[in-house]
């Protein structure tokens, strides 16, 4: 980020939001979006089998470890991650990339009091499925930067239940909690659909979830 504006004044601006966002952490997740609105993208980080796809915001955190080890442990020092692999979900996989590229964030807060009045904002009976699949939302419902916003694809209807099952899972393996940050990341990029859903399923691993 610079730090300064031909004005100079970007600096002065930068330091009181931090402060903000230190000193009232309810504003950290508007401030966060903010600056993700503006830094939206994706990165793909190490090579062959240990290859993974975050978000551009969150390249810095994830370059601090070696790639094999990250998706060993699942996490990048204290940073839990969340893991979708596009190989089962190539769709879902779509769904979040292109949500990182319009600069939703790569780190999500769990919040499961939040998750029942996050789904009465998306995915709405009225939202169209024209080729019988699912309504997915990305951030997730049961994370605290879900509904307002959250950017909404059509999936198969087994990768929604595979997701489902997928997210489940890793809050009890990696220990995330009510109020825990976690990155999202995503395997098997190559996988990643490049279209919107049509009715087919396409992922090169169909086996449960």
């Amino acid at each position: 980020m610079a730090s300064k504006t031909k004005s100079g004044l970007l600096l002065p601006v930068v330091v009181v939001l931090a402060v903000v966002v230190v000193a009232v952490p309810q504003a950290r997740d508007k401030v966060l979006s903010l600056f993700g609105a503006v830094a939206g993208g994706t990165e793909l980080v190490g090579d062959g089998e240990t290859q993974f796809m975050v978000a551009s915001s969150a390249s810095a955190q994830v370059h601090r470890c070696a790639p094999q080890q990250e998706l060993a442990d699942g996490q990048c020092d204290d940073l839990k991650f969340v893991i979708i692999d596009a190989a089962r979900m190539p769709f879902i996989a779509r769904n979040i990339s292109t949500a990182w590229q319009a600069g939703k964030p790569a780190v999500l807060t769990k919040d499961r009091s939040a998750e029942a009045a996050n789904r009465r904002k998306v995915c709405l009976p009225s939202f169209p499925r024209p080729f019988g699949g699912q309504c997915d939302e990305f951030p997730f419902a049961s994370t605290r930067q879900g509904g307002d916003g959250a950017q909404e694809q059509e999936v198969p209807a087994r990768e929604n239940q595979c997701q489902g099952g997928t997210l489940s899972r890793w809050y009890v393996a990696a220990g995330i909690g009510d109020g825990d940050d976690f990155l999202v990341v995503i395997t098997h990029p190559s996988k990643i659909a490049a279209g919107p859903f049509q009715g087919r399923d396409i992922a090169d691993d169909q086996s449960g979830c």
